[in-house]
């Protein structure tokens, strides 16, 4: 008889276990979200157009260009110097947008292009891409479309890059390329 007992205490010490561990699977997600930090958060609440447009990877900013000038003299051509503070905010703030409309898009370049010209700047060209999390993969797309890769290759003295991470973690990159 306490053998009987025994067991079926065992069994109900298991069986309580078990439901525990299962009512703990269903009340938790599984899902790998990161969302910005709680004071970070009011950051993107408003309009898309005041989010930050910091460059949240300069040295992958400095690589793209890299792979482009590498290109670039290839082909013959002078090498782009870094672009302006204001070129390289500008494509903050597109990345920003593409993040916001969740497309890859040239939505308002005739905007950036003016407010550089307006600046005496004669000639701007865009590139965009996200998704890659590396230098060389982003200017081996651009390369491999006929119209990214005339940017890449046109008259252009400067590249303002732009680069900016969404809360999933993934990288949205704009490049201004432009003749002062």
């Amino acid at each position: 008889m306490d053998k009987i007992c025994t067991l079926w205490i065992k069994n109900i010490i298991f069986m309580k276990t078990l439901i525990y561990i299962l009512a703990a699977l269903f009340l938790v997600s599984c899902e790998n979200t990161q969302l910005a930090e709680e004071q970070y958060i009011s950051l993107y609440s408003g309009p898309w157009e005041y989010w930050p447009i910091e460059t949240v990877n300069v040295p992958l900013a400095d690589e793209i260009r890299f792979f482009v000038n590498d290109h670039r003299e290839s082909k013959g051509l002078s090498s782009l110097a870094k672009g302006s503070s204001l070129s390289s905010a500008l494509a903050g703030r597109h990345c920003n947008y593409m993040i916001y409309s969740g497309q890859l898009s040239h939505d308002g370049f005739d905007e950036r292009a003016e407010t550089l010209g307006n600046l005496g700047i004669e000639a701007v060209g865009e590139n965009v891409a996200f998704g890659y999390e590396d230098a060389h993969d982003v200017v081996v797309a651009w390369f491999n479309s006929a119209e990214h890769r005339n940017t890449m290759e046109g008259n252009y003295t400067h590249v303002g890059i732009g680069i900016i991470k969404d809360v999933l973690g993934t990288t949205y990159v704009t490049a201004i390329f432009y003749r002062d």
